[in-house]
């Protein structure tokens, strides 16, 4: 037996009721990890419901049959091939179902979706299923909510690494291994992709500063947080569950889930109370580089505890060689590709991208954000950038390999971690910024824009995979993944 009530076979949609939408979730994280050996069939009962829930004329029911394919449940097979007939010109019918919804909002749901979502996520984990309240506030949309596939802090989290010096970690680290700079108050720290990309999460002290270093490689964005607000210091892990394609990271004082791309709390007992972390400057660039600026920097330390094959570009390789995303956004609007690479530099509440490849191209950039003049720096390896307060005078040559900057009145500044420094020591503020893929700047900032010069050099892609299928390369669906 599944547990489930014996209803009537007949059920009509406008005869649904919260009872039978409850009741489709009848089993517990045990049970789900265990693959539901208790539960190898589902009953007529449950199918007759589903059947109902895909027959309604409005489409009310499709955000549940949404989550109920989405998440390897005893029947999500049954719900994924409802679901391809409904759109059957996709081959992966999650993506244009929930990226059809749109933008949504807390507005935009009912309290029984809410209750059904967090019993779904709680018949996972009853700690993930702890963030999704219903009794708490929030300022997104449970139905824009994704599990990744992960248990709370599956992807374990760094706390207080350790570092280690160049020399130590020359046996392992090459020239060209893709890292985070990071320079406070004279302490550098160089945080390896290769490892980072495992771990998401990295809580850790740099120059007396307690920060989080929050990475979503989903976004391509690595985010460094100053944790301090007030007299508290907050720390974070990783939730498990996504929105729109970002992390949602949670914070282990109050266990409110928090943006990842924003620094805010969107679920728990901290929405409302106007909280916003600051965002400190990082730099992606490689190991040489870095180096070379900075003989004296430390390394975290291959050695984590963790069991991993921290190999340069090993983890996530296929998805960071794809244009396809693994979890719905609601808009895949602009110029560019979702997954092009953009130097993302916040002021005044404004987020402005800069195209990785136009920025590598011009060396530098000069704009606006926010009604502050700016400069734009490009890495020596292009893969990154550094941003300023603009100079008096315009910025008309760069060398990427000194990193000396020369303005229209022949002055010569010289860019460092902390602040942009001109020829007679005075110092222009280094601004916040980060890389990032395009997409999450559309689907998460509440103000940005692109930077543009040029005719764009990609154009927009909309593909998408199911996430069992791009993990286990399952049929799923009738066609194979192809991430």
């Amino acid at each position: 037996s599944t547990g489930t009530p014996r209803l009537e076979p007949t059920l009509t949609p406008e005869e649904i009721t919260d009872e039978h939408v409850l009741s489709l979730i009848y089993w517990t994280e045990i049970d789900f990890w265990n693959r539901f050996v208790l539960f190898p069939d589902t009953s007529d009962t449950t199918r007759d419901i589903l059947r109902a829930m895909a027959r309604d004329p409005e489409e009310r029911w499709l955000p549940y049959l949404v989550d109920l394919a989405a998440v390897p449940v005893p029947y999500s097979a049954f719900v994924y091939r409802i679901l391809s007939e409904l759109r059957p010109e996709h081959p992966y019918p999650i993506f244009p179902l929930t990226e059809e919804l749109g933008l949504r909002t807390p507005d935009d749901e009912t309290d029984l979706y809410v209750e059904f979502k967090h019993r779904l996520i709680a018949g996972i984990q009853e700690d993930m299923g702890a963030f999704l309240d219903p009794d708490k506030p929030r300022t997104i949309s449970a139905q824009e909510i994704f599990w990744g596939g992960v248990t709370v802090d599956g992807i374990p989290p760094l706390e207080h690494p350790n570092f280690i010096t160049p020399d130590e970690a020359a046996a392992w680290i090459g020239p060209k291994d893709r890292v985070i700079g990071v320079e406070i108050n004279g302490d550098a720290r160089a945080y390896p992709r290769r490892i980072i990309d495992w771990h998401e999460m990295v809580n850790d002290t740099v120059g007396g500063v307690p920060v989080s270093l929050a990475y979503c490689t989903l976004c391509g964005s690595a985010i460094l947080y100053d944790g301090r607000v007030g007299e508290e210091v907050y720390r974070f892990g990783t939730s498990g569950l996504l929105y729109r394609s970002n992390k949602l990271m949670y914070d282990r004082t109050t266990n409110t889930l928090w943006e990842q791309f924003t620094g805010e709390p969107v679920w728990g007992n901290l929405v409302g109370s106007g909280i916003q972390l600051d965002i400190l400057p990082v730099v992606h660039t490689t190991w040489d580089e870095w180096l070379a600026q900075h003989p004296d920097t430390l390394v975290l330390d291959i050695e984590t505890g963790h069991a991993r094959d921290y190999g340069e570009g090993v983890a996530y390789a296929r998805y960071f060689a794809s244009s396809g995303l693994m979890f719905p956004v609601p808009d895949r609007s602009g110029p560019i590709a979702v997954k092009d690479s953009v130097y993302a530099v916040r002021l005044n509440d404004q987020v402005v991208g800069y195209p990785i490849l136009l920025l590598g191209a011009e060396d530098f950039l000069q704009d606006e954000v926010g009604g502050d003049p700016v400069v734009v720096f490009a890495t020596a390896d292009r893969s990154g950038g550094r941003a300023y307060a603009a100079p008096p005078e315009r910025v008309v040559a760069y060398d990427v390999e000194t990193g000396v900057a020369t303005t229209e009145d022949g002055a010569n500044w010289q860019v460092t971690e902390g602040a942009l420094v001109g020829p007679s020591g005075q110092e222009l503020e280094r601004l916040p910024g980060h890389n990032a893929f395009w997409f999450a700047l559309v689907n998460h900032a509440p103000r940005f824009r692109l930077y543009e010069e040029e005719e764009p050099q990609s154009s927009i892609i909309g593909s998408g995979c199911n996430l069992f299928a791009y993990l286990e390369g399952t049929r799923i669906a009738a066609t194979t993944c192809t991430l």
